[in-house]
């Protein structure tokens, strides 16, 4: 039987734990907009960008006060993403055009490029819309 058992969140990450592997993916998207990677971390990335991006815009849109939603706001990005300069980049430029564009998911696409060069595998383009 199948409970609870998802096969895309199980990446061959090594040594490495799956949530600082992400989290490392996640900061390199938000610090360079643009990720290169193999299709099955693609779909991991772009489930945890979007939810990450529409948990910000939501949180944003909770507190009437702006100094309040900002504060709760740097909390969760500091909670995820790794670099200060990243962090600031995604709370500066990247959030005020996802809450002035009124989405609620659809902030990652990912285009299939080519294969990559050693292995022969299959390389995703990831970019922040």
């Amino acid at each position: 039987m199948r409970h609870r058992n998802n096969k895309l969140l199980k990446l061959n990450t090594g040594s490495k734990k799956k949530t600082v592997f992400i989290r490392s993916l996640l900061s390199s998207l938000v610090a360079y907009n643009k990720v290169t990677t193999t299709p099955k971390r693609a779909k991991v990335l772009k489930a945890e960008a979007d939810s990450l991006f529409s948990k910000l815009v939501q949180l944003y849109d909770a507190y009437e006060n702006e100094k309040d939603a900002q504060r709760e706001c740097v909390r969760v990005i500091k909670s995820t993403i790794y670099g200060e300069e990243a962090g600031k980049k995604l709370l500066n430029e990247l959030l005020p055009k996802f809450r002035s564009s009124k989405k609620t998911s659809g902030f990652v696409a990912d285009y299939k490029v080519w294969f990559r060069v050693g292995d022969w595998s299959l390389k995703v383009l990831v970019t922040i819309v």
